[in-house]
């Protein structure tokens, strides 16, 4: 009986760590229309960068302002599924996937898809394309701007590893 009692707690415990919200995607990185830097280098606001795919978080996630260094977000890892452009068209490669980890802050300040501000999504995943994570999630859809669901996963479906 004490089993299946400890069974069922972690299958409750398991189950409450799943969060999964609607997300908007956008992409940043070396030549972008921004002027961004190359996203792979270890300025990025957690200290480091990574092997696999990456991406920024919007600040309402990240849980630190511009300057306040590493925040609780760093290192956590999420399934990204696009589903549609920011019209609400279906992309070409509706439900296509990937997990990254977040290394990088998407500030709210001056950037509102990061201050939660546009098409209902509760969160921005800002992918870095010098990772490699933008043109795998949005593939040949002609997107750049995607919507479409972000599931907090444990990192062993990453793959990658950290470069500090």
């Amino acid at each position: 009986m004490l089993s299946k009692s400890i069974i069922a707690v972690a299958a409750m415990v398991l189950g409450a760590s799943a969060q999964t919200y609607k997300a908007s995607f956008t992409q940043y990185g070396a030549g972008d229309s921004f002027g961004s830097g190359n996203c792979q280098t270890k300025s990025t606001a957690c200290g480091y960068y990574t092997t696999g795919y990456n991406a920024a978080v919007s600040q309402n996630e990240f849980g630190v302002g511009p300057g306040a260094g590493a925040g609780p977000a760093c290192g956590t890892c999420w399934k990204l599924t696009v589903q549609t452009d920011s019209s609400g068209k279906k992309v070409s490669n509706a439900g296509n996937s990937i997990v990254v980890k977040i290394t990088n802050l998407c500030p709210a300040n001056g950037n509102p898809l990061c201050a939660q501000n546009g098409y209902g999504a509760n969160l921005n995943f800002d992918t870095c394309k010098d990772s490699g994570a933008s043109a795998a999630l949005f593939g040949n859809s002609g997107v750049g701007l995607g919507v479409g669901t972000a599931t907090k996963v444990d990192c062993s479906q990453w793959k990658g590893s950290i470069v500090q």
